[in-house]
């Protein structure tokens, strides 16, 4: 019966947390995990245009100079 009360505790859980007036609301939650996700995926995208510039910077010197 440990599954049962742990179901029972995670589903009042959940209540609290979308019935909780001081801040837990699931719309600014979702907003700030959108936007550390957005943030993240512009710095991934940058460091691998910088990657792939040098990858070609170096080929082209080993193209030119017969490496």
């Amino acid at each position: 019966m440990d599954i049962k009360n742990s179901l029972k505790k995670l589903r009042v859980k959940f209540r609290e947390f979308f019935s909780d007036e001081y801040g837990g609301n699931l719309v600014e939650y979702a907003l700030l995990i959108g936007f550390g996700l957005f943030v993240f995926f512009i710095i991934t995208g940058v460091i691998t245009s910088i990657l792939d510039w040098t990858v070609g910077l170096s080929s082209d010197f080993l193209d030119i100079f017969g490496g």
